[in-house]
């Protein structure tokens, strides 16, 4: 259920979805994970493939988009995907996020990943990385520095690694860029105890939406989602579009009408379960932990695609003209 409250920060509209904690088991997320040493993460010598060890008595939850940072490339996983514990050597789909590096950087080791602290900074990242296609995460990763750069007006690429984009994110400028949009959002969500996700827009279109199974999953994880929402606020705060935002109703009915699409279902993991609902205007999928015969669902996000091309576009014409490349 959206919550009738709306959070607006300039062009940035969220949307709070509140529901009924249903998870019978506790989660640690990717980024708690390897801040405790709880697991490890390790090269495999494939781009495209990493491999985990959780070693720990609990079940980790690792989201699609997560940005790991370290090993001979920065990467970003693929799937959604939950560990046992005393799982080892465990697949993950990965995608690299840093093109020009296959070794060592500064003191970091090529062999493991250090530390997951980013996640999809735009929606359009973000499904390229579920469209299972390198070529296109990189262009999306490109656009991501090119519109980033024109918005706050440095070039936001890192001298250490010009293509990664764990250390565009860590941009100071736009850093500060993002900080406007979560000093307002963060203290918005601190008493707010029923809350298991939200949704966004921004320029008065809805972007998309992220829930989770239990408010506690949410809450470990908000800070990255909302830095996630800001990014994308500020990549699209030079956007030529219409202000008003979407009313509560509007987000209401594009949630209900992307669960009606045609219904994909794969196993993601031993214990995960995913489910895809294709429509014309929307992609959605639900994470289930499945495990004793037992299903839960653990994870919900629904990206809306129908202005997708026209924003792709609007902002190639804008940064021909005046956008920094390499």
């Amino acid at each position: 259920m959206i919550n009738r409250d709306l959070i607006t920060v300039k062009n940035l509209a969220v949307y709070l979805i509140e529901g009924e904690d249903r998870l019978s088991r506790k989660y640690v997320t990717l980024e708690e994970a390897m801040d405790r040493q709880l697991i490890v993460l390790r090269e495999t010598g494939d781009v495209g493939e990493l491999a985990v060890d959780n070693p720990s008595d609990k079940y980790v939850f690792i989201m699609s988009g997560d940005i790991v940072r370290g090993g001979r490339q920065d990467r970003t996983i693929a799937d959604d995907i939950i560990l046992k514990p005393k799982s080892m050597d465990v697949p993950l789909k990965s995608f690299c996020v840093e093109q020009s590096r296959w070794h060592r950087r500064g003191g970091e080791s090529d062999r493991f990943f250090s530390a997951s602290k980013k996640g999809k900074p735009s929606r359009d990242i973000a499904l390229a990385v579920r469209s299972k296609n390198q070529s296109e995460v990189w262009s999306e990763v490109e656009r991501f520095q090119i519109c980033a750069s024109a918005a706050v007006c440095e070039n936001v690429r890192s001298s250490e690694s010009e293509s990664s984009l764990e250390l565009t994110l860590d941009n100071d400028k736009l850093k500060s860029a993002v900080k406007e949009y979560l000093d307002v959002l963060r203290p918005a969500f601190e008493a707010r105890n029923s809350v298991t996700g939200f949704a966004y827009s921004i320029n008065g279109r809805i972007s998309m939406s992220e829930s989770f199974g239990s408010a506690a999953l949410f809450r470990q994880l908000r800070d990255k989602l909302l830095e996630s929402a800001a990014n994308e606020a500020v990549l699209k705060s030079s956007d030529k579009t219409c202000a008003n935002h979407p009313t509560v109703e509007d987000v209401t009915n594009f949630l209900i009408a992307a669960k009606g699409g045609s219904v994909t279902i794969r196993n993601t993991g031993e214990i995960t379960l995913e489910k895809r609902y294709d429509t014309p205007q929307s992609i959605l999928y639900k994470t289930f932990h499945v495990e004793a015969d037992k299903e839960e669902k653990v994870h919900t996000v629904a990206y809306n695609t129908c202005d997708r091309e026209a924003g792709r576009s609007n902002s190639e014409q804008r940064f021909r003209y005046g956008g920094v490349r390499r």
